[in-house]
């Protein structure tokens, strides 16, 4: 994996980065160049990343997947690194959780592209650092530091969890979301089409024993709709561990913790066996770019994950090119829906020949 742009500024900076190390959220295999030089820990929210870090042979003892850091993992770091992540809320989740990870005197280093919106977060970082300013730039890249000099507030998980009641195709339930999470702490207008299209399908007169795949869960909306209106287990994946644990919240919220099993995965790597549907609003960026690669790997896997006549549901914004990409994988497909700038795509398993 090549190192981004946000990476190759940190590494023309890296004399700096001595002792103890932590990434937070990494976005390429860099820490591991770094460790060469320093005792680095990387901290992954993400299994993409996490896996390219195990595939280069990052030390597995040194590297986590969760949603929240373990004390028993490390801490007196001389530095954080924090990527500027895509929400602001996840930039400030991260800083309240590794502030208390540092050493008195110790610095958080955050970088990201101008695209981020990192240009603004510097404030951020102010209300915890001190010395706050910008270190260097370069490939429309910014690097900011700050020290820390007064102690840090006790970081508590459960303050980070945003709790709501939603009502939507014909159900009425409670979610729990995250920080960093997809459509954190509203309901995403792709997914209240999705779902009331799906209000309107004729399931499979066996539904409640049938096989679900709910891909790219987030804050578990689908999968808990999915299992009241079926009564089937319901299987959730999806890239991010905050996804993960705010839909393991959210079915714990409504009682049902054991009608979902959770699966961290890039793409469908992680996925065994086939189901009967497959539902999914899929994630179409990378970083603040589109990125075809997603949906197209997800696409032309998840035939593989059909039973015979098995059927695929997803919504998308309907400027996104996915009919031909549908096509290509199983044959045809219909578009259910199309309105407010929103696609319903539906396709089935074919039958063999």
């Amino acid at each position: 994996m090549n190192l981004n742009s946000t990476s190759q500024l940190l590494a023309r900076n890296e004399e700096e980065l001595v002792g103890k190390v932590l990434f937070a959220n990494p976005e390429d295999t860099y820490p591991l160049d770094l460790s060469r030089k320093a005792d680095v820990s990387a901290w992954c929210q993400s299994k993409t990343f996490y896996d390219a870090l195990l595939r280069v042979g990052f030390v597995e003892e040194k590297l986590f997947l969760s949603a929240q850091w373990a004390l028993e993992n490390g801490s007196d770091f001389d530095h954080v690194v924090i990527y500027q992540p895509k929400a602001k809320e996840l930039l400030d989740y991260l800083i309240a959780a590794v502030l208390p990870l540092l050493k008195d005197g110790g610095q958080i280093w955050l970088v990201g592209d101008n695209k981020s919106g990192v240009k603004s977060s510097m404030k951020r970082l102010e209300a915890g650092l001190d010395e706050v300013g910008k270190v260097d730039g370069a490939k429309h890249c910014l690097l900011y530091t700050g020290y820390k000099r007064r102690p840090a507030k006790t970081f508590v998980f459960e303050d980070w969890i945003v709790t709501w009641k939603q009502d939507i195709a014909g159900q009425s339930f409670s979610l729990c979301s995250l920080p960093g999470v997809f459509g954190h702490g509203k309901l995403d207008k792709g997914t209240s089409i999705l779902l009331n299209q799906l209000n309107e399908h004729r399931f499979m007169s066996d539904v409640a024993n049938a096989r679900i795949l709910d891909f790219g869960c987030g804050d578990g909306i689908i999968s808990l709709w999915l299992h009241n209106k079926t009564g089937a287990h319901i299987t959730a994946l999806d890239d991010s561990v905050l996804a993960l644990k705010a839909t393991e919240l959210t079915f714990a919220a409504n009682q049902i913790s054991d009608a979902v099993t959770l699966i961290a995965s890039n793409g469908l790597s992680e996925v065994k066996g086939r189901f009967n549907y497959v539902v999914t609003n899929p994630p179409f960026h990378t970083g603040v770019n589109t990125d075809y690669s997603i949906a197209e790997s997800f696409f032309m896997g998840v035939k593989q994950h059909l039973t015979l006549n098995g059927e695929l549901f997803v919504v998308a914004n309907d400027f996104l090119r996915y009919p031909p990409i549908l096509d290509a994988a199983l044959g045809s497909h219909t578009r259910l829906y199309r309105d407010k700038g929103f696609a319903i795509y539906h396709g089935r398993q074919p039958k063999k020949k």
